[in-house]
């Protein structure tokens, strides 16, 4: 989706990482299954996590089946298998990424966004037939947020709420039906909807001010990348403090350790590369 939401390799024991490399893969043949291959080209660390979470919430015995594929032929891997909360996320994964690409295409005419938009719009669209409220509600949102940029709006929490409320939407798929847990998160979904888009916004800051695309920030007057970072970082850390007071809300059936350590530490650390300037989409930039 952004690349924002990453796990601390350091941080986590082998067992961890497999566990979580192990969502990763099953996360990659859900999409293959549910949507297409091609759609693979959309698997991320960011839906990883929402379907780690959901997953760890809502399943008391995750199957794991190991096997080849094509990224990895010679050696069996492990994979999270017949998981509802994987299947879920695999689908909202190609959903905001067919939808990413349209966006771009719209705003930049990127021949590399058209040419995505459509090896993905045959596994697009057969989720749009199957998930049409949600998918329904995400275009409305995204067009809310069109509708802000064209409009110059300079107020970033007003953008950051519109695409806040999209994922605040994917943390809570049908199947969830407790209030309580929908009301937990929901909160954990809105507030890392609403670090991603600051984070993003501001990510970009220097490459829109070059080339005049509409930017919150810049609208709000922030010029110099060092004064952006300093002002907006006591809104993303509080944004963080919401994050970590909804995982607390949690009770998880499984893998809290691991969620516990990208919540804690891995968005933390992405927070500070970021407005160091260390980290930009197109990776680190500093030693």
């Amino acid at each position: 989706m952004f690349g924002y939401v990453t796990v601390a390799r350091n941080q986590l024991t082998e067992e961890e990482y497999e566990v979580f490399s192990s969502y990763y893969c099953g996360l990659c043949r859900s999409i293959g299954k549910r949507a297409s291959q091609a759609a693979r080209i959309g698997l991320s660390y960011d839906i990883t996590f929402l379907a780690l979470v959901l997953s760890s919430v809502c399943s008391d015995d995750v199957r794991l089946n190991e096997g080849r594929c094509i990224a990895h032929p010679k050696r069996k891997r492990s994979f999270v298998a017949d998981d509802m909360s994987c299947e879920y996320a695999a689908e909202m994964g190609v959903v905001l990424e067919y939808l990413k690409l349209v966006d771009d295409w719209r705003d930049e005419r990127s021949i590399k966004a058209l040419f995505g938009r459509v090896l993905l719009y045959c596994g697009y669209a057969a989720v749009r037939r199957r998930r049409t409220e949600t998918v329904g509600f995400i275009k409305g949102q995204l067009d809310i947020l069109s509708a802000l940029e064209k409009a110059n709006c300079r107020n970033i929490d007003e953008t950051a709420d519109a695409f806040a409320k999209i994922l605040e939407k994917l943390f809570v798929p049908d199947y969830i039906e407790d209030e309580k847990w929908k009301r937990i998160l929901s909160w954990f979904g809105y507030n890392l909807g609403r670090w991603i888009y600051i984070m993003d916004a501001f990510n970009d800051l220097e490459a829109d001010m070059k080339s005049g695309v509409y930017n919150p920030l810049i609208c709000a007057g922030y010029t110099a990348a060092a004064d952006c970072a300093e002002a907006i970082e006591p809104s993303l850390t509080m944004t963080l403090g919401n994050i970590a007071s909804a995982f607390e809300l949690m009770e998880f059936k499984n893998n809290k350790t691991i969620i516990g350590k990208m919540v804690y530490i891995s968005l933390k650390e992405k927070q500070k590369s970021v407005l160091s300037g260390e980290w930009t989409k197109r990776g680190r930039v500093n030693a």
